[in-house]
């Protein structure tokens, strides 16, 4: 017998392969196939293909059942808060005993304040009223001024502005001695000290408008300026005590009783002017002197430019010895040379005991000092009313239009210590609901008594040159702007049914000293703050370009001929000339003279102050914001920074830092 036939697995190793291999297969049947691995499970179990619709029909069933049943019978309870809140109302404190009384002072069923009974406090009368027009480039805040976000610390943009400040000064020593002898004085029954302390309240302005009949219109209180940090504050003050909120006068008096307030109220701020010769801003008092000031200093600047250009042009003729020459021939000596060893007498030699030096003249006021006498009168603590000289307060307009005449008038309020109380005395209770006692209106007055007015000009104006000689119809037009600071003007030559102006890139060229500066504080011969400082050798002349938008609101239409007659009747004169017709939006025709001796007065008058403005702003420059607030820039010559100097306590002032920007 062989072996192979003896073996079990080998003879069957084929048939058992097989066998494992179909229990594989059945396995993974069963697994795959059977098991459904991958059929939807709902309600926790796996379900077939087939199953799987038959399950979500039930649960369908279910649910219409639920909502075709209706609400359910059980309904939930919520307690009863409104009962509960009433409760709370009618007695905070129910564990309290109510029949515990505490013990009160004083005698009687009555509490001793009802027996109280003061006088009102008058408030004196505003004195030495005085006012000032601006108009010039200043730093306009883009965002909300706030206690949070000062006007020093906002961003702004520099545009132009119509900024009028009336001031007034006020008899502090008589306001305090009314409030003491109400509250305080010797026939007070029940003295207050806390009573006897004036509060101020609001520094009020009203203006009235000049109608286009002749009339006033009604006077309306100006709304305080964007630079006020505490507008918000300020525009919410209750003048009636019904208005008053919580707490009553007390409340608001202890609101507005801090320093930085009661210097809003009184001294509030200004804006920094980017115009250099308006960076020293001050009271009106002060305001005019200093612009005075800084205009002989000009003067001065373009005096010595003059004298340093005809020298240089005296030194190019000069001949030789020092003779001057006109084409090639000698001339006679000038009188200022023909000095003793050829000395010019105004220009002595120290070291020359032949020629006397020149006297020393007395120092003369600079802006420094106004300054300095300015910040004299500037609140510098919370008693402000310990002054025996009266104090200067003010209030601002920077709502201004331009081309409108307005009056003002000013007044102070200060708060009434017993608004909403019954401490007046009989003849008094009309000021129980008063909450702002108010001095009486002051104002500018002219010598008839009447208010002055302020005319603010325009900020464009049209002026017909010529007719054109090369177009039919169409006129030489000059078209002046406000812009930036100072006027600019523009010639154009407009057709009919053209927007008079445009948009032009202009160039400017300023003329500035290169040599021989020295320390404006210091020098003895120049204009810097204390008469110093300025030898020039030279000039300079910088090139800049700027673009402006001369467009105005107005289309040309066409010329007009018109003919007057004036005279006495017995020698009437003929008067011939043209007119051109222009509109804003066509329903309303205006007409303008052509050629300036046809214009009226004050188109001329208009245009005559355009030309010495124009003048008298060659060569100024904007003067940059400080990072630091606190700090100013004195005036110097024109492009050259003056010294920054600090305000010494003062508020923040106009036109501080070192940083020149050229027009």
């Amino acid at each position: 017998m062989s072996k192979k036939k003896g073996n079990f697995l080998e003879q069957h190793f084929d048939k058992i392969i097989l066998g494992l291999i179909g229990l594989i297969c059945l396995g993974l049947l069963w697994v795959y196939i059977f098991r459904n691995p991958y059929g939807p499970t709902i309600d926790g179990r796996k379900e077939s293909p087939g199953s799987v619709q038959a399950r979500l029909n039930q649960k369908g069933s279910r649910l219409r059942e639920k909502l075709d049943s209706g609400p359910s019978a059980l309904t939930e309870t919520f307690p009863d808060y409104i009962s509960s809140y009433q409760q709370i109302l009618a007695c905070s404190i129910p564990d309290i005993n109510p029949g515990i009384y505490p013990l009160t002072p004083g005698l009687g069923s009555q509490p001793m304040e009802l027996d109280r009974e003061y006088a009102v406090p008058e408030i004196p009368s505003l004195q030495d009223v005085q006012m000032a027009h601006i108009r010039g480039a200043a730093y306009l805040p883009t965002g909300e001024v706030s206690p949070e976000t000062p006007y020093s610390a906002v961003e702004t943009k520099i545009g132009d502005l119509d900024f009028i400040t009336v001031s007034a000064r006020l008899d502090v020593k008589r306001l305090v001695q009314q409030f003491q002898s109400c509250f305080m004085g010797l026939g007070v029954r029940h003295k207050d000290a806390a009573l006897a302390s004036p509060v101020a309240a609001k520094v009020e302005l009203q203006r009235r408008t000049l109608l286009d009949d002749g009339t006033w219109s009604e006077w309306t209180p100006v709304s305080f300026s964007q630079t006020q940090a505490y507008r918000r504050q300020f525009n919410r003050l209750p003048l009636r005590s019904e208005e008053m909120p919580g707490g009553g006068i007390h409340v608001q008096m202890a609101q507005y009783n801090d320093y930085l307030k009661q210097m809003a109220v009184l001294q509030p701020p200004s804006y920094d002017f980017a115009t250099s010769r308006y960076q020293y801003w001050m009271s009106p008092p002060y305001l005019k002197e200093a612009q005075d000031l800084i205009q002989q200093q000009r003067d001065e600047e373009r005096r010595l430019l003059r004298e340093s250009a005809a020298g240089a042009r005296d030194t190019e003729t000069l001949g030789v010895g020092g003779d001057r020459t006109r084409g090639g021939r000698p001339t006679r000596p000038t009188r200022q040379q023909e000095t003793p060893r050829g000395r010019d007498r105004r220009t002595p030699d120290m070291g020359d005991p032949g020629i006397s030096p020149l006297r020393p003249t007395a120092r003369q006021r600079t802006v420094e000092d106004v300054y300095q006498d300015y910040q004299k009168d500037l609140i510098s603590g919370m008693d402000w009313w310990n002054r025996n000289e009266p104090l200067l307060i003010w209030a601002h307009d920077d709502s201004l239009q331009p081309g409108e005449t307005y009056q003002y008038r000013i007044r102070a309020g200060f708060f009434n210590p017993i608004a909403g109380k019954d401490w007046f005395r009989a003849d008094q209770q009309e000021y129980k609901d008063q909450v702002v006692l108010w001095s009486p209106f002051a104002m500018l007055q002219t010598d008839r008594g009447e208010a002055v007015a302020v005319s603010v000009p325009r900020m464009l104006h049209i002026f017909p040159r010529d007719l054109a000689k090369d177009l039919p119809g169409a006129v030489d037009v000059k078209v002046s702007k406000f812009y930036m600071g100072r006027w600019r003007s523009q010639d154009f030559q407009v057709l009919p049914g053209q927007v008079i102006g445009s948009v032009v890139e202009q160039t400017q060229e300023t003329t500035l000293p290169t040599a021989g500066m020295a320390d404006p504080m210091m020098g003895e011969m120049g204009m810097g703050m204390r008469g110093g400082g300025m030898a020039m050798a030279g000039a300079a002349v910088q090139t800049a370009s700027e673009t402006i938008d001369y467009t105005t609101k107005y289309s040309y239409l066409d010329i007009m001929d018109q003919v007057e007659w004036f005279g006495s009747v017995s020698a009437l004169r003929r008067k011939e000339y043209s007119s051109m017709l222009y509109t804003i939006d066509g329903n309303e025709i205006y007409k303008l003279p052509i050629k300036q001796q046809n214009w009226p007065e004050d188109l001329k008058k208009a245009y005559r102050e355009v030309q010495e403005a124009e003048r008298e702003s060659e060569g100024e420059v904007l003067v940059g914001r400080s990072s630091q607030p606190g700090m100013m820039q004195t005036p110097g010559m024109p492009g050259i920074p003056g010294r920054a100097m600090p305000p010494r306590g003062g508020p923040y002032m106009g036109g501080e830092g070192g940083m020149m920007l050229e027009y």
